[in-house]
C-alpha cells in the first residue's frame, strides 16, 4: 500500500518516465505479418553482429556487407562481425519455424529493446531481412551514405515474419530509344534493391538503336548504334510557361551509344550483389531494324536496306526467318549474350511483328509450304521454337511478349513446347489467361486499363506544365498501386502460373535521367509492393503514409520523382504567357505553309516570311489581351470576310483570350468562323503552335512565339561562387528552370551541389 501511494505521488509530480509508445514501422514493401509493441530498440554505439557458424560463408558474406554499410553510414558507431551469436546484439541464425512462412526469400525478424534476432532458410532470405533493418533505420542507412553526426539509430520493437508474394519482381528499361549510362542504371538498381525487386529486364535493342556489343558482328555497334537524329523531351522550363527545346528533334547524330561486354558484366555484378538478376532482351524478329541496317543481308529486302529509325512505331522491316543464315545470325547474337548474363532466361521479344514482308518473300513462301502452315504468324512461332531450342543448349529458356500467344494464327501447341515465360502487356489479362491455359508462366505488366497499370513511362498527370510524353495523363500513382495483377476470377489452377509483376519503361519520349526518374518514381515502388506484399495486405492510405516518409530517402539519394499523389501537392498555376507590355515575335515554323503574321499590307501574308514584333496590351477584363503591332502601332483583329483568309490591322475590337488550364509556351492562333481571335494551347503538337483556319478547310500552319523583351527586369536566379545554377525545383519537386550547371535549388533559398 505504501509503495502504491508513493507511485501515485510520483506520477502526480511527473517523476515517473512516460510510457513508451509504439514506433511507426516504415517498411515498404509491407511485410506479410507484422506485430508491434511499445518501446524502441536503440542501437548501441558499439555492438556486434553474430552469425551462427553453421550457416556457412555465404551468409557470413551478407552479414559482412551489412556491417560495412552500417559503419559507413552511421558516424560515431562501431559495428563488428563475430562468428558466434551468444553475446551479439544482432543474432543471425537458422529459421526453425514452419518453412512455408518464410519460403525461399523470406525471414523472421524479432526486435526487442535489448537486441535483435534474424532467422531465415536461405542466403537470399537473410539478405532481405538485413535489408529490412536498414530500411527501418534513418533514410541514409538504406542508401548506404553517411548520416549526420549525433543521429540516434533505433528500430521499432516488433516481430516480422515475411516472404515474397511473387518470384519475379521486375523493372524493364528500354535503352534503345534513348541510351542511359551505366551509372544511371546502377542508381535505378539501388532503388530496386531497397524495395526488394529482383529482376532488371534490360531492353537492349530495337528499331531505334542497338546497344549491346556483339564481337562477332561489329557493325551492330557502329551502324546499328547510331541514328541520324533524335527526339528529345526536355522536362525543364525556363520559367513557368516558356519551354526550352521541349519535345524537339536535335538535328544531331545520336550515337554510337552502346554497352561494351565488360560494361554489361559490370552491371550484372552490381545487380548480383543486390540479389537482382539481369534479363537481357534482343527484340526479334520484329523491332529488329537497327540490326538489319547494319546487316541488311538478313532482312527480307537486302537490296533496299533500312536505316536506323528515329521515330517510334512499328516497322514492316523484319528478320527473314526463312533464311538459314539469318536464323544463324540471330542465334550467334544470343549465344554471345548467354555467356555474359548468368540468369537462366533470355528475352527475344516477339511483339508487334508484321508479316507483310514474309508474305511477299520467296524464301518465306517456300518455307510455309514445306511446313504446311496456313498462317504466316505460325512462321514466327517456328522461329521462336528454333531460338528456344538453341538457347536450351546454353542452359537457358525464353521470355516472349504476349503476342507470341495472343496474335491470330500463332501455333499455340508449338509455343507450349517452348516452355517460354509470357510477358503480358496488351491484352495483359487476356495474355496471362492464354498463357496459363497453355501451362506457361506469365508476368503481369499491364499497359493501360481503366483501373491503372504498370507501364510507368506514361504520363501520370494532366496538370498544367506537365512534360509531354506517352499516355493520356491518367496513369496515376494511386491507379498503379491499386491495380490488381491477379483478378478474383482467375482459377487456382491458372493463378499458379501468374509468377510476377513488372514496371515497364519505354523511352521514345524520355531522353534524360531526370525524366526517367520523375516518371518511374514512385510508381516503381507501387509495383514493388505488388510484387512482394499479398493483395490483402495492400492499402493505399497506409502506403501513402510510408511513401511520404520515404521522400526523405529519395531526396537524399538525389532522385527526381513525381509528387502528384502527395497531400500537400499544389498544382502548377497558370500565368499569362506574356506579361502586359512585353514584346513578342510570331515566327513561322511550317515547312508546307510559308505564312507570316505581317503588317506591311495589313494582311496575313501567305507568301512572305518576314515577321514583325507584336506587343500585348491588357484589356479591361481579366484574361483578355490585345495584340499591338510594334511597327505600325495598329492592332491585330480578325475582321476578314472569309474564315481564316485575312487578318486586318485596325482598331481595338477583339481581345485575345488565354485558356487558363491548358496554356503552354506556344500559342495557337485560331481564326474562327465568327471572326473571334482566341489563343489556346495546341494539345496535338507540343513543339509548335498552329495557326488554324477554321471553317472550310481547317488548314494549319505552325508558329512559334519568341519573347523579345520583358516589360520589366527579370529577377536573377541566385547562384553560389563557382557553381552556376543548373536545376531549380519548385516545392512540388518539378524542375522549373535550367541555366548553367552545378546546383540544385529546392525552395528558392536552399542550394545543394548536385
Amino acid at each position: 500500500m505504501k509503495n502504491l501511494i508513493l507511485c501515485l505521488l510520483a506520477a502526480m509530480l511527473g517523476l515517473l518516465p512516460a510510457k513508451a509508445e509504439k514506433e511507426f514501422v516504415n517498411l515498404t514493401p509491407r511485410p506479410k505479418n507484422l506485430l508491434t509493441y511499445d518501446g524502441r530498440c536503440t542501437l548501441p554505439t558499439a555492438f556486434s553482429v553474430g552469425v551462427d557458424a553453421a550457416l556457412g560463408d555465404s551468409v557470413m558474406e551478407e552479414a559482412q556487407r551489412f556491417v560495412d554499410i552500417l559503419n559507413a553510414s552511421m558516424p560515431g558507431y562501431s559495428v563488428s562481425l563475430v562468428h558466434q551469436t551468444d553475446e551479439a546484439f544482432l543474432k543471425i541464425a537458422q529459421y526453425t519455424g514452419v518453412a512455408s512462412n518464410v519460403g525461399n526469400e523470406g525471414y523472421r525478424l524479432v526486435m526487442k529493446e535489448d537486441g535483435i534476432t534474424l532467422t531465415s532458410l536461405t542466403r537470399k532470405g537473410f539478405y532481405y531481412g538485413l535489408l529490412s533493418i536498414r530500411k527501418m533505420l534513418p533514410a541514409n542507412v538504406a542508401l548506404g551514405i553517411p548520416g549526420a553526426e549525433g543521429t540516434e539509430y533505433f528500430l521499432p520493437v516488433a516481430t516480422i515474419t515475411d516472404n515474397a508474394r511473387f518470384a519475379y519482381r521486375g523493372f524493364m528499361l528500354d535503352v534503345s530509344r534513348h541510351f542511359f549510362s551505366v551509372e544511371e542504371i546502377k542508381k535505378m538498381l539501388d532503388i530496386m534493391a531497397i524495395y526488394k525487386m529482383n529482376v532488371f529486364h534490360w531492353h537492349l535493342t530495337d528499331d531505334q538503336g542497338w546497344r549491346a556489343e556483339i564481337k562477332q558482328y561489329p557493325k551492330l555497334t557502329t551502324v546499328g548504334a547510331t541514328r541520324s537524329n533524335s527526339w528529345n523531351t526536355d522536362i525543364y522550363m525556363v520559367d513557368n510557361y516558356w519551354w526550352t527545346g521541349e519535345g524537339a528533334y536535335t538535328g544531331k547524330t545520336y550515337g554510337p551509344y552502346f554497352y561494351t561486354q565488360d560494361e554489361m558484366r559490370e552491371v550484372v555484378a552490381y545487380a548480383a550483389e543486390r540479389h537482382i538478376d539481369v534479363l537481357p532482351e534482343v527484340d526479334m524478329p520484329g523491332h529488329f531494324v537497327a540490326a538489319m541496317a547494319a546487316y541488311p543481308e538478313y532482312s527480307c529486302t537486302p537490296a533496299n536496306p533500312p536505316s536506323v529509325w528515329i521515330n517510334g512505331g512499328i516497322s514492316s522491316n523484319v528478320l527473314n526467318v526463312a533464311d538459314p543464315k539469318a536464323v544463324e545470325f540471330a542465334q550467334n547474337i544470343l549465344g554471345e549474350l548467354c555467356d555474359i548474363f548468368p540468369y537462366p532466361y533470355i528475352h527475344i521479344g516477339g511483339d508487334e511483328c508484321p508479316t507483310s514482308q514474309w508474305e511477299s518473300n520467296a524464301l518465306c513462301q517456300q518455307k510455309m509450304k514445306e511446313l504446311g502452315l496456313s498462317s504466316y504468324r505460325a512462321l514466327q512461332t517456328h522461329f521462336i521454337k528454333e531460338m528456344s531450342d538453341f538457347v536450351g543448349t546454353k542452359g537457358k529458356r525464353l521470355f516472349c511478349w504476349n503476342e507470341s500467344v495472343t496474335a491470330g494464327g500463332a501455333d499455340l501447341q508449338l509455343m507450349k513446347e517452348t516452355g517460354a515465360t509470357i510477358m503480358c502487356w496488351n491484352p495483359c489479362q487476356g495474355g496471362a489467361a492464354k498463357a496459363a491455359e497453355l501451362g506457361l508462366d506469365a508476368i503481369i505488366t499491364e499497359y493501360h486499363s481503366s483501373t491503372g497499370g504498370y507501364y510507368i513511362n506514361r504520363r501520370q498527370s494532366n496538370d498544367y506544365g506537365e512534360p509531354s510524353g506517352a499516355g493520356y495523363g491518367d496513369d496515376t500513382v494511386e491507379g498503379c498501386y491499386n491495380y490488381v495483377p491477379v483478378p478474383d476470377n482467375v482459377t487456382a489452377a491458372n493463378a499458379k502460373h501468374y509468377i510476377g509483376v513488372q514496371g515497364t519503361f519505354w523511352t521514345e519520349h524520355v531522353s534524360s535521367d531526370e525524366y526517367l526518374e520523375y516518371l518511374a518514381l514512385p510508381r516503381l515502388i507501387c509495383v514493388a509492393e505488388a510484387g512482394w506484399s499479398t493483395q490483402g495486405r495492400k492499402n493505399w492510405n497506409d502506403f501513402k503514409t510510408r511513401l511520404t516518409r520515404d521522400t526523405e530517402m529519395l531526396d537524399a539519394g538525389g532522385y527526381v520523382y513525381g509528387r502528384h499523389w502527395m497531400d500537400n501537392y499544389v498544382h502548377r498555376v497558370y500565368k499569362n504567357p506574356i506579361a502586359d507590355g512585353a514584346v513578342v515575335k510570331f515566327t513561322n515554323q511550317s515547312t508546307d505553309r510559308p505564312r507570316c503574321l505581317a503588317d506591311q499590307n495589313g494582311t496575313l501574308n501567305g507568301q512572305g516570311d518576314a515577321c514583325t514584333e507584336w506587343k500585348l496590351e491588357a484589356a479591361e477584363k481579366d484574361g483578355e489581351y490585345y495584340i499591338l503591332s510594334n511597327e505600325s502601332g495598329k492592332y491585330l483583329n480578325a475582321s476578314g470576310t472569309a474564315s481564316g483568309s485575312t487578318v486586318t490591322l485596325g482598331t481595338k475590337k477583339t481581345a485575345w483570350t488565354f485558356d487558363e488550364t491548358t496554356m503552354s509556351g506556344y500559342v495557337a492562333i485560331c481564326l474562327a468562323a465568327n471572326k473571334d481571335v482566341a489563343v489556346n494551347n495546341n494539345v496535338n503538337n507540343a513543339s509548335h503552335a498552329r495557326l488554324f483556319a477554321h471553317g472550310t478547310s481547317n488548314g494549319a500552319s505552325f508558329w512559334k512565339v519568341d519573347l523579345v523583351q520583358e516589360p520589366d527586369a527579370v529577377a536573377q536566379v541566385p547562384t553560389a561562387t563557382g557553381h552556376p545554377v543548373q536545376k531549380i525545383y519548385d516545392l512540388n519537386g518539378r524542375p522549373s528552370r535550367r541555366n548553367g550547371q552545378g546546383l540544385r535549388i529546392v525552395d528558392g533559398t536552399k542550394v545543394f551541389v548536385k
